[in-house]
C-alpha cells in the first residue's frame, strides 16, 4: 500500500502563518482595489439622481357591505389600454402611447391583499412631489371608475328602499281606517264573526308594519358607511423625503467589503499564476 509522503503532506496544509502571510502580501493589493471601488461609488453616487418612492392601499368601493369589483378584477382592468384616462398618465410621465401603457401597471406596481379587498400601490418618480401627483391621479381615476359601477345598485337600494316605505304608509294608513272593536256580550254571531275578522286584519297590518320598520332600518343601515361607501384609504399616501436608491451607510459598505474580496482576489490569482510559471519553468528544465 502506498503511503502519502509525509514532506508533501505537510507542505500541502495551509498553516494560520501562511494566511497571516497572505493576507500581509494583499495589503497593496487590497488598498488599490478599496480605492477603485470607493471611487466606482462615489461617481455613482453623484452621478445617477435620486429617485423618491410613494405608497398607499386603497379599499373597494362598497355597496351594501360588498365590493362594487374584486381586486383581482381591477387589476385585470387596469392592464387594459384604455382604463386610464390621458391626464393619468401624464402625471405619472407616461406619454399615452400603447406600449407606455402596457407598462404603466409596471410603474405603479399594484398588489393584492389575499385577506382583504384592498389594493397596495407604490410608484417611483424625481421627486416626492412627483411620486404623490402620480399616485393621486390613480386614486381618483380608479374611485371614479368604481363610481360609476357603484350608481345603478345603489339607485335599486334606493328605489326599493322608497317602495317599501310607500308601503309602510299605506299599511299605516289602513290601520288607520280599521274600527275599533268594542265586547259587547249579547252582540250575535254575525257581529261577533265581524269583529273576529277585523282583530286578526289588525293583527296581520300590524305585524306587516312591524316586519316593513325592520327591513326599512337595515336597508337604510345597510347604505351608510361602513356598509356602503366609496373607495377610501387603507393606508394614507406616505411618501419619505429620502431617496431609495441612495443610501450613504450602505454605498460605503459595500464598497470597501468589494474592495477587500477584490484585492484578496488579486493577490491569489498572482500566486497561482506565479506557481503555474514556476512549475512549467521547472518542467522545462527537466525535459532538457
Amino acid at each position: 500500500m502506498n503511503q502519502q509522503d509525509p514532506t508533501r503532506a505537510e507542505e500541502d496544509e495551509i498553516s494560520l502563518i501562511d494566511i497571516l502571510i497572505f493576507l500581509i502580501a494583499s495589503g497593496g493589493n487590497i488598498v488599490k482595489s478599496t480605492l477603485v471601488c470607493l471611487a466606482l461609488g462615489g461617481a455613482y453616487y453623484f452621478s445617477v439622481p435620486n429617485m423618491y418612492e410613494a405608497t398607499v392601499t386603497i379599499a373597494m368601493a362598497t355597496v351594501v357591505g360588498d365590493p362594487v369589483e374584486a381586486p383581482a378584477v381591477l387589476l385585470e382592468k387596469m392592464k387594459l389600454p384604455l382604463y386610464f384616462a390621458p391626464a393619468t398618465l401624464q402625471a405619472c410621465g407616461s406619454d399615452g402611447q400603447l406600449n407606455s401603457q402596457a407598462k404603466f401597471v409596471d410603474k405603479i406596481k399594484p398588489v393584492i391583499n389575499k385577506s382583504a379587498p384592498l389594493v397596495f400601490f407604490a410608484t417611483q418618480a424625481l421627486s416626492t412631489q412627483e411620486a404623490k401627483a402620480c399616485l393621486s391621479a390613480v386614486i381618483a381615476e380608479v374611485n371614479s371608475n368604481q363610481a360609476e359601477i357603484a350608481k345603478p345598485l345603489l339607485d335599486r337600494k334606493k328605489q326599493k328602499l322608497s317602495q317599501l316605505s310607500d308601503q309602510l304608509k299605506l299599511a299605516e294608513d289602513m290601520a288607520k281606517n280599521f274600527p275599533t272593536t268594542k265586547s259587547n256580550s249579547g252582540s250575535s254571531d254575525i257581529q261577533f264573526s265581524a269583529r273576529t275578522l277585523v282583530m286578526a286584519s289588525t293583527l296581520a297590518n300590524a305585524t306587516e308594519m312591524n316586519d316593513l320598520r325592520k327591513e326599512i332600518n337595515n336597508l337604510e343601515s345597510s347604505l351608510i358607511p361602513p356598509q356602503t361607501q366609496p373607495l377610501s384609504l387603507a393606508a394614507p399616501l406616505y411618501a419619505p423625503e429620502v431617496p431609495i436608491n441612495k443610501r450613504p451607510l450602505f454605498t460605503l459598505g459595500l464598497c470597501l467589503a468589494l474592495g477587500v474580496l477584490l484585492g484578496l482576489l488579486v493577490t491569489g490569482v498572482m500566486r497561482v499564476v506565479s506557481e503555474i510559471r514556476r512549475q512549467v519553468r521547472e518542467a522545462e528544465a527537466r525535459a532538457r
